[in-house]
C-alpha cells in the first residue's frame, strides 16, 4: 500500500515538474523581464535596459533560470527514481524517493508560477508540499535502517511536522506560525534542522551498526552540506541584499551556487543507499573541511585587506589595495594548508603522520610504576587513541594458545593482526580494528603500525617476563600449599594409627604384663598363657610399627637403593601370593628392567617418588592391562637439566581410542602419579603404546643432585 502511495505522489510531481517548466519559461520571459516587481519569482528580474546593455534579451535570461531550475529536477527526481527503482521494498528508500522527487519540483519558483497561472492546482501544490517536507525530515529521522531509534524520536518528529503541515495547508490563517510572528518560525526552522543533527549523531554513536554508520556519513555530509550552502547564501543575501538585487548577473551567480550546493542531498543519498562500499567518505570529509576552511580564509584576509590598506593609506586605487590583499594570501595560504591539513588528519585518522610524539606519550606513561597488566593496556589504549581506532588488543602465545591479555574498545568485525616480536621471538600479536567496518588502513597507517608493534615488542616481553615470574610464584605457592595439605593430611593418617590402633595395643600389652606379674607365683601356668599372648601381641604392634615405617621411606630404598628397591618390588608382584587378585596370571607376565649399574646420589624425595610411581605402575600392569610384556627404564639425564627419567610400558589392551590418558581425568592411582611427579616439578604423562599398550614417561628434576649423572647405559635384567 505504502508502495502504491508513493508512485503515485512521484508521479504527481514528475508530470507537475514537466508540465510546468514550459510554463515557467513563458511567465519568466514574457511577464516578468523588465516588470519592478514579479510575484512567482524570488529574484529581481532586470529591466530591459540592463539587458540590452549586457547584450542579453529576456529569452536569454528565461532560458538560463529555466536550465537551472530545470537541471535542478532532473538530477532530484532522477536520483528518486534509481531509488525508487531499487529500494522501494524498503521504508527508507520510499521516503527517500518520495522526497528527492517532490523537492525537485517545490525547491524552486516552479510551483510559484505554475499556481500563479493556474489557481486551481493550489491545493495540489500545497500537499505535494506537505509530502516533500515530511518525507525529507522523516527520511533522517530513519536512515538508514527504516526504524525510529530510540522510539521517541516519533513523537518528536511528529511535533516538528504539525506547525508545518498546518502552515501549508492553512496559510495566513490563525494556524500558521507566521500569523503570531516571525520569530515564532524562526524558532520552529531552528529547531527542525537542529533536530535533524542531533538525531543523526545520536542514531551513528548510539544505534547503527558499521555498514550502517558508513551510509549516516554520506547522508550527513549531503545534508551538511546543502544546508551550509543554505545557510551561507542565505546569509550574504541579508548582509548584500541591496548589492545582489542590483546585479542581476551575481543574483543568477548565488542561484546557481545554491542549487549546485543543494545537489549534494540526492548524490550522497544515492551514494549511501545504493553503493556497497562507501570507506572513502573520510578522506572526502577531510579534504572539504582543509579547502572549506582555506577558501574563508582566503575571503576573510581578502576583504580585511583590501579594507584595511585603503582605510590606513587612504588609497583611492583598488588596484594597490587587491595587490596587498592577493600577497598576503599568498604568503600565508601555504603553511595555513599545512597546518589545517595536520589538524583535520588528526581529527579523523588520528596521529599516524607524528609517531616521534605518539612514541614520547608512551614512554611518559611507561617511567610510571605500573603492574604487567596495566603497561600492556597502556599500550593498547595509545594504539586506539593515537589512530582514533573503535578497537585495540594485544593476544599473547600461552602453552600452545592465543589469549588476549588487554584491549580498549569494542572490535568491529575481524581485526588486522600485526606480530609482536623481540629478539626474533614471536611473542604475540597487535590487534587493531579499521575505523570503520570493511576499511583498509592507508600507507601510513599501516607504517606507523609496524613502528609501533616493533616498540610494543619490548613492552611485551618484559610484561610477560613479569606474568611468568607472578605466574611461576603463584604455582609455587599453590605447590607449598599442596605439600603443606599433604604433609598434614600424612600426620593425621599416622596420628590416627598412632591413636586408634598401636596405642590401645600398647596400653592392652600394659596390662597384660601387670597381669602376669600378679599370677606368676599363684598360677604359673596362667601366667605362661598371658606372656605367650603378649609375645603375639608384640609381633603385631611391631608389624604395624614397621608399615608405618615403610609407608614413610620404604626401607629397601636405604637398604638396596632404587634400582634394588624397584627390582625386589618386581619380584614382589611375581610371586603367587600378590597374584591372587589379578586379572592375567603374573607367570604370563614377562618383566624387563634396563637401568644404568650405579645411579648418582638421588634426592631422598626424587627416590620415593620414582619407587612409589614405579610400584602403582606394575599394579596397573599386573590388574588391568592383559600384557605379556612390560618394560621398566631408568635413566639419569644432563641435558637439558640434570633429571631421572622413568619409562614403563607395556603390549597390554592400552586406551583403546588412541588418546592420551594425560588428557583424562584417570583414576586414583594415575592421579597419585601425576601428583608425585607434579609436587617435585616434574611430569607425569600416560602415552598410547606402538601398535597397542601403554607407556608412561615420568620426568623428574635433579637440582639438587650431587655427583654427576650417568648416561642411560646399563644392564637389562629379566623376572
Amino acid at each position: 500500500m505504502l508502495r502504491w502511495i508513493a508512485g503515485l505522489v512521484c508521479l504527481c510531481g514528475i508530470v507537475l515538474f514537466v508540465y510546468s517548466v514550459p510554463v515557467f519559461f513563458v511567465q519568466l520571459r514574457d511577464h516578468c523581464v523588465g516588470l519592478a516587481e514579479c510575484v512567482a519569482f524570488y529574484d529581481t528580474a532586470p529591466t530591459p535596459e540592463w539587458l540590452r546593455a549586457h547584450g542579453m534579451s529576456s529569452a536569454t535570461f528565461a532560458s538560463a533560470y529555466t536550465g537551472l531550475y530545470a537541471l535542478f529536477g532532473l538530477v532530484y527526481i532522477g536520483v528518486g527514481l534509481l531509488i525508487f527503482r531499487y529500494k522501494s521494498l524498503e521504508f527508507t528508500g520510499l521516503v527517500a524517493s518520495v522526497a528527492l522527487v517532490t523537492q525537485g519540483y517545490m525547491f524552486a519558483s516552479l510551483p510559484l508560477f505554475l499556481t500563479h497561472v493556474h489557481p486551481s492546482l493550489t491545493v495540489l501544490n500545497h500537499v505535494l508540499e506537505v509530502f516533500s517536507f515530511s518525507s525529507l525530515l522523516t527520511l533522517y529521522f530513519v536512515f538508514p535502517n527504516g526504524r525510529f531509534e530510540p522510539r521517541w524520536t516519533k513523537f518528536g518528529l511528529i511535533a516538528l511536522l504539525v506547525p508545518g503541515v498546518l502552515r501549508t495547508l492553512f496559510p495566513d490563517t490563525v494556524l500558521d506560525l507566521q500569523y503570531w510572528g516571525r520569530n515564532l518560525f524562526l524558532v520552529w526552522t531552528l529547531a527542525w534542522m537542529t533536530s535533524l543533527l542531533a538525531v543523526q549523531i545520536y542514531r551513528y554513536r548510539k544505534v547503527l551498526d558499521p555498514v550502517e554508520r558508513q551510509q549516516a556519513k554520506w547522508a550527513f555530509f549531503g545534508m551538511f552540506g546543502g544546508m551550509a550552502f543554505l545557510l551561507g547564501i542565505t546569509l550574504v543575501f541579508i548582509l548584500r541584499a541591496e548589492a545582489l538585487n542590483g546585479n542581476p548577473m551575481l543574483l543568477f551567480a548565488m542561484e546557481a551556487l545554491l542549487d549546485f550546493g543543494m545537489m549534494l542531498i540526492p548524490v550522497t543519498l544515492l551514494l549511501a543507499l545504493l553503493k556497497r562500499r562507501l570507506w572513502d567518505i573520510d578522506a572526502l570529509v577531510g579534504r572539504t573541511l582543509v579547502y572549506g576552511a582555506l577558501s574563508a580564509f582566503v575571503i576573510a584576509v581578502y576583504v580585511i585587506g583590501v579594507w584595511y590598506v585603503g582605510t590606513v593609506f587612504r588609497s583611492a586605487s583598488h588596484l594597490i589595495s587587491s595587490l596587498i590583499a592577493t600577497g598576503l594570501v599568498a604568503v600565508l595560504f601555504g603553511p595555513l594548508k599545512e597546518r589545517l591539513q595536520r589538524q583535520v588528519n588528526r581529527l579523523i585518522y588520528g596521529r599516524s603522520e607524528d609517531p616521534l610524539s605518539v612514541l614520547g606519550v608512551l614512554g611518559r606513561q611507561l617511567e610510571n610504576p605500573l603492574s604487567p597488566q596495566e603497561s600492556l593496556r597502556v599500550v593498547t589504549q595509545t594504539v586506539k587513541d593515537a589512530l582514533k581506532l573503535p578497537y585495540a588488543g594485544i593476544s599473547l602465545n600461552r602453552d600452545g594458545e592465543t589469549i588476549v591479555v588487554a584491549e580498549d574498545g569494542d572490535p568491529e568485525g575481524e581485526p588486522a593482526r600485526l606480530p609482536l616480536v623481540h629478539r626474533g621471538e614471536e611473542l604475540g600479536e597487535l590487534l587493531v580494528s579499521p575505523r570503520s567496518a570493511g576499511e583498509s588502513f592507508t600507507v601510513s597507517d599501516r607504517r606507523f603500525l609496524d613502528m609501533l608493534a616493533r616498540q610494543a615488542g619490548a613492552v611485551v616481553s618484559g610484561a610477560t617476563a613479569s606474568l611468568d615470574l607472578m605466574r611461576a610464584a603463584e604455582d609455587l605457592r599453590e605447590s607449598r600449599e599442596r605439600l603443606v595439605l599433604a604433609r598434614e593430611e600424612e600426620r593425621r593418617r599416622l596420628r590416627g594409627n598412632l591413636h586408634d590402633d598401636l596405642a590401645p595395643r600398647l596400653a592392652a600389652l600394659a596390662f597384660t604384663a601387670s597381669a602376669a606379674e600378679t599370677l606368676i607365683e599363684s598360677d604359673p601356668a596362667r601366667t605362661k598363657s598371658i606372656l605367650v599372648e603378649l609375645q603375639t601381641t608384640i609381633r603385631s604392634a611391631v608389624t604395624d610399627i614397621r608399615r608405618l615405617v615403610h609407608d614413610l621411606r620404604p626401607p629397601s630404598l636405604d637398604e638396596l637403593g632404587l634400582i634394588g628397591a624397584i627390582r625386589e618390588r618386581i619380584h614382589d608382584v611375581t610371586r603367587p601370593m600378590h597374584r591372587q587378585d589379578a586379572a592375567v596370571p603374573a607367570d604370563g607376565i614377562d618383566f624387563r628392567l634396563d637401568a644404568p649399574e650405579e645411579l648418582p646420589p638421588l634426592p631422598a624425595a626424587v627416590e620415593v617418588a620414582a619407587f612409589r610411581i614405579v610400584t602403582e605402575a606394575l599394579v596397573n600392569v599386573v590388574r588391568h592391562s592383559g600384557a605379556k610384556r612390560c618394560r621398566v627404564s631408568l635413566a639419569c639425564v644432563r641435558e637439558p637439566s640434570p633429571a631421572l627419567l622413568l619409562e614403563i610400558s607395556d603390549d597390554g589392551r592400552g586406551f583403546g581410542d588412541g588418546r592420551r590418558a594425560s588428557a583424562e581425568p584417570g583414576g586414583i592411582g594415575t592421579q597419585s602419579m601425576r601428583e608425585r611427579a607434579e609436587e617435585l616439578g616434574g611430569s607425569c604423562r600416560f602415552e598410547q603404546g606402538t601398535p597397542h599398550g601403554t607407556r608412561v614417561r615420568v620426568t623428574l628434576p635433579l637440582s639438587h643432585t650431587n655427583g654427576e649423572a650417568t648416561a642411560p647405559e646399563g644392564r637389562s635384567e629379566t623376572a
